[in-house]
């Protein structure tokens, strides 16, 4: 079910994305050039810094505990 609501909830994103680009077109190619290329590096980054916070969840720090349930030596 979450998958599904993430699925329709991207599609009317995307929707509006293309609409959006649409309405620019008509004032010229340029505005809708500049508003796709923003929009796609946004995109990009919050994508990649998502994957960034997955790669590391359940770990403390590299260098002191593999994890978060190990123990921890206090000095």
């Amino acid at each position: 079910m979450e998958r599904r609501l993430t699925v329709l909830l991207a599609v009317a994103i995307l929707g509006v994305h293309v609409m959006i680009a649409l309405a620019l077109a008509l004032v010229g190619p340029l505005p809708c050039i500049a508003y796709v290329l923003v929009t796609n590096v946004a995109l990009a980054l919050l994508v990649r810094r998502k994957r960034a916070a997955q790669r590391h969840t359940g770990r403390t720090c590299s260098c002191c505990t593999s994890t978060v349930y190990d123990p921890v030596e206090v000095r």
